[in-house]
């Protein structure tokens, strides 16, 4: 089994609205990630959809309205990704979603044949208005008609340990992380339950979001740390630079 990371777009804006220390401006990577298991191709998330990157796309729009925007080229769709990996997208068996934001689930519309494997909580929130709106769960990027496969706490997806899903609520109602054992080593893939290392120590979360859940969530997930164990954080560009720790991992 192996486990590759791909960059979708990146998001610009100040380090201070991020949460980041320091003045100016950060490049945020927008990941997603392929799994290759004897069982099936896997993603975790699927990043933007391909027309965010225009200039006249209603969400672009409402985010450079924050002082936020988003670079993203036809060569970081998740399309793109695949293909360079040799996957057909329409063979890619589950995606499985950490959350319903726009930039998790943009891209389904690219992967026609696969079942989602959403936590229960996070399915009912995102088809509840007034809870949609409060966490930003856009229902045209994840109800395209994808069979659905809804679980409720942790899921082992395989039956083998390799690949499992780990409740992570607070960034949205039934956000999920995913830890991943492949021949690359013990990987846990945050997602948004922490956007970046530095959150991990300054508790400094997203307005929007549940801060008590999220910091019971992160304890847990860092409690699941073994000596040998990768956190990957959801949104953090110093693990994607020229001497982070992924490049080995993508594709």
């Amino acid at each position: 089994m192996r486990l590759f990371g791909c960059v979708c777009g990146q998001f610009h804006t100040s380090a201070e609205g991020f949460g980041m220390s320091g003045a100016g401006r950060v490049a945020v990577p927008v990941p997603f990630y392929v799994i290759e298991h004897p069982q099936g191709v896997t993603l975790f998330d699927c990043g933007l959809h391909a027309q965010v990157g225009d200039a006249d796309n209603a969400y672009r729009k409402a985010l450079q309205s924050q002082d936020m925007d988003i670079t993203f080229s036809a060569e970081e769709t998740v399309t793109r990704h695949l293909e360079r990996l040799d996957i057909d997208p329409g063979r890619v068996r589950y995606v499985v979603l950490s959350h319903l934001h726009f930039d998790h689930a943009g891209g389904l519309h690219q992967i026609p044949n696969a079942t989602l494997v959403v936590q229960q909580t996070e399915w009912a929130a995102g088809f509840d208005d007034e809870i949609a709106a409060r966490y930003f769960l856009p229902r045209p990027y994840f109800d395209l008609g994808h069979p659905v496969r809804l679980v409720d706490g942790e899921h082992d997806l395989f039956g083998d340990g390799a690949v499992t899903c780990i409740p992570s609520s607070g960034h949205t109602p039934g956000h999920q992380s995913l830890r991943v054992r492949s021949v690359q080593g013990d990987h846990i893939l945050v997602s948004d339950a922490c956007y970046h290392g530095e959150a991990a120590e300054t508790r400094r979360f997203p307005a929007f979001s549940d801060p008590v859940a999220m910091n019971r969530s992160l304890d847990g997930l860092l409690a699941r740390r073994e000596p040998d164990t990768v956190m990957i954080f959801g949104h953090d560009p110093t693990q994607w630079g020229e001497t982070a720790i992924l490049p080995s991992l993508r594709g």
